[in-house]
């Protein structure tokens, strides 16, 4: 691709041959007109001589005596084309001088009044230009042929032509230098702006650089004023991409916090953004989702990307919203709700993926929680019935056996009273407000809750590790003392006697660690994940010997919650339990 300099020094060549190729022309009928017009003039003169004579024998004294002053030949015709005199042929010479008489320039002369021929003369032994005249003179009619030689109006003709090309040259070659000065000044602040953009062309520049102009231009030059513009134009632009990326950054931080997943993908499938709930949820890394189409993921949710692909075509299809739910068995069920919506002006779709597994799970346990409370609740009711209808039937009853019925019917009420608190209980946690939250010392009450044990089970040992002298959380002081009383309670319980108990308090970071370690008989592996679910309990006949309502560690979970702590559990069969909870430390 030729430069704008080399495209115009290339236009001024293709211009100087056209002149030339019209140059050669031109002179030649130029000059042939100026010499023919010279001819015709001195002709002209010549008859006008000639026509002052009384007769043809005084023309022909005259051009006899005018011989070396006229042409270098000069005929004389009559007005049938004879040959009247000749300066170059004598009157013994009849042959040729008839063949003079019957020449194109004369016959045209006779017909037309002139006429005008180039030939190789044998006289001359050259060729000729010859120019004839008809003129009257004294009622007769003549006919008046000049001739010149041919070769000097061929020099003549050489010379204009030679000059016209020489001074054709230097104009050119002027015009050419003054050019490429001119245009070299001028290109010049294009060649700053077009060395100052090539960075950003090349892709080595993320923006469009400023372009910086020689400080000799003027302020009002259009140059300075076009890199002005680019520059005020590149500002903002530069301006709008930053609004954007700022946009994108702010739309896409929205999306990752979203506990949805975020699918987008375009017209032809191919996913352009995906958020980490949706990796996650397809359990995917992002790498392999994006910039694929969706039935091109390998994902080992193989069923979930194909019914995702399938409700993304069928929104696209349609144009319209499309919602699903899909259910996958993975060992235990999970639910999710699939939501694609087709962009406006069809240029792709965007997939919602909700899990509502949990929603699902809340149910479940609703319904768990009912049957679990209807069941409890029902078991002492029939035992307090059954004892009752017993007495009612049978008023003879011995002394020793309606103490023993009494006993167990005030036991099975203490166990449905208790039970009923635990609900409460459960209830009141749940309602905990941000007012009933102060700041406590956990360390005091971790001491106040061993004394508590310590009371009620005077057998065991409780030994507390203070790895802080003070550790304040911002906490309901009951609920987080129940809470640990639970743990150390199903600590003595599930000990054999005397129950050996460590219960330390320790600060780790910006969290507050209390941990309740027994050497008891342990938790199944199995029942570790379920522990914390109402109404379970790992060993039921133990738990009704101590009158156990399976609420104990729900309740604890729920406390710790709603302190925006955690709670875990570790546990080896018959080598112990350990409850480790986290507190956030109040600032």
């Amino acid at each position: 691709m030729l430069g704008y300099r080399k495209k115009i020094l290339l236009s001024d060549l293709v211009l100087f041959l056209i002149f030339i190729s019209i140059l050669f022309p031109f002179i030649r009928n130029t000059v042939g007109g100026i010499v023919q017009h010279s001819i015709a003039q001195r002709a002209n003169e010549l008859i006008s001589r000639l026509k002052k004579e009384p007769d043809a024998s005084a023309m022909v004294s005259y051009l006899e005596q005018e011989n070396k002053y006229v042409f270098y030949r000069a005929t004389l015709f009559d007005r049938n084309g004879e040959v009247l005199y000749d300066t170059h042929l004598e009157s013994s010479d009849q042959e040729m001088l008839v063949e003079t008489g019957k020449t194109p320039e004369v016959e045209n002369a006779i017909k037309y009044g002139q006429g005008y021929s180039e030939r190789f003369t044998a006289l001359f032994n050259q060729v000729i230009a010859y120019a004839a005249f008809s003129f009257e003179a004294d009622h007769e009619e003549y006919i008046l042929r000049i001739g010149f030689p041919f070769t000097e109006l061929k020099e003549l003709t050489n010379n204009f032509e030679i000059g016209f090309l020489i001074l054709g040259g230097v104009i050119l070659l002027l015009y050419s230098m003054m050019t490429w000065a001119i245009m070299h000044r001028l290109s010049l602040p294009i060649q700053q702006i077009i060395t100052a953009i090539e960075p950003y062309q090349a892709g080595k520049q993320e923006y469009l650089p400023r372009i910086e102009i020689d400080t000799n231009m003027q302020g009002n030059d259009e140059f300075f004023k076009l890199a002005h513009t680019l520059n005020s134009l590149n500002s903002r632009i530069q301006k709008q991409f930053e609004h954007l990326e700022r946009q994108n950054e702010e739309t896409e931080a929205i999306l990752e916090s979203l506990g949805e997943g975020v699918i987008a993908v375009d017209i032809e499938g191919v996913v352009v953004f995906a958020n980490q709930v949706a990796t996650k949820m397809l359990q995917t890394p992002r790498e392999e989702i994006l910039h694929r189409k969706f039935s091109e993921i390998k994902a080992q949710r193989h069923e979930l990307v194909q019914e995702c692909s399938e409700i993304i075509k069928a929104a696209q299809e349609r144009a319209e919203i499309v919602v699903q739910t899909f259910t996958i068995e993975e060992g235990q069920r999970f639910y999710f709700d699939l939501i694609a919506s087709p962009v406006k002006q069809h240029s792709g779709s965007i997939l919602v993926l909700q899990d509502k597994t949990s929603d699902y799970r809340i149910v479940e346990m609703g319904k768990d929680f009912i049957a679990n409370a209807s069941h409890e609740l029902r078991t002492p009711i029939t035992i307090i019935r059954g004892f009752a209808e017993t007495l009612n039937d049978l008023p003879d009853l011995s002394q020793e056996m309606l103490k023993e019925i009494t006993e167990k019917i005030v036991r099975t009420c203490h166990r449905l009273d208790s039970l009923v608190k635990s609900l409460l209980t459960l209830t009141d946690i749940e309602n905990l407000s941000d007012e009933r939250l102060l700041p406590v010392d956990v360390v005091l009450i971790c001491d106040n809750c061993k004394h508590i044990i310590l009371t009620a089970h005077p057998n065991a040992k409780v030994n507390l590790h203070k790895g802080i002298e003070k550790g304040v959380v911002l906490a309901d002081p009951d609920l987080l003392e129940m809470a640990v009383i639970n743990l150390l309670q199903n600590a003595v319980k599930y000990s054999p006697a005397p129950a050996q108990i460590d219960l330390s308090v320790n600060a780790q970071g910006k969290q507050i660690i209390i941990r309740v370690e027994d050497h008891g008989i342990g938790i199944p592996e199995a029942d570790l994940p379920h522990i914390f679910n109402r109404f379970y309990t790992v060993d039921k006949a133990r738990s009704r010997k101590f009158g156990g309502t399976g609420l104990g560690l729900s309740i604890v979970k729920t406390i710790v919650q709603k302190h925006k702590g955690t709670i875990q559990v570790a546990s080896q069969l018959g080598h112990g339990t350990t409850f480790t909870i986290s507190l956030p430390v109040e600032h």
